[in-house]
C-alpha cells in the first residue's frame, strides 16, 4: 500500500468515526460480564520497572500479572481475609523468590 493511500485510508476512517462519535457503540463492541476490570497508572521510576520486568521474567510471567498479584496479597492483608488458598499462592510464591535468590547467589 502506498503512502497516500494509507493517508487517504486513514482520513476516510477519521472522518467515519468523527460522523459517529455520537452514537451508541454496538453491542458487539461492548464487553459483557459481571466484573470490569479497571486500569491504574502507576509513576515508577525506569530501574524499578526494569527490576519488576527481571522478576517477572525470572517467574515466567508477564509483569502485569506479577503487579497484579502484588496488588492482590496487599489488598488480601489489609483486609485480614486471606483464604486457605491465597496463603497457600503466598507461600509458593514467596518459596520460588527464595530459590531465585539462592540462585543467583550460587551463581556468583
Amino acid at each position: 500500500m502506498k503512502k497516500t493511500e494509507l493517508q487517504d485510508l486513514l482520513d476516510e476512517e477519521t472522518a467515519a468515526s468523527e460522523a459517529s462519535r455520537d452514537q451508541p457503540l454496538s453491542e458487539r463492541a461492548v464487553r459483557k460480564g459481571k466484573s470490569r476490570s479497571v486500569v491504574y497508572s502507576v509513576r515508577l521510576t525506569p530501574e524499578q520497572t526494569d527490576e519488576i520486568q527481571r522478576i517477572a521474567d525470572e517467574a515466567g510471567i508477564p509483569a502485569s500479572a506479577l503487579v497484579r498479584d502484588w496488588v492482590v496479597e496487599g489488598l488480601a492483608a489489609e483486609r485480614d481475609t486471606a483464604t486457605l488458598d491465597s496463603l497457600v499462592d503466598m507461600l509458593s510464591r514467596d518459596v520460588d523468590k527464595l530459590r531465585r535468590s539462592l540462585a543467583r547467589r550460587e551463581a556468583s
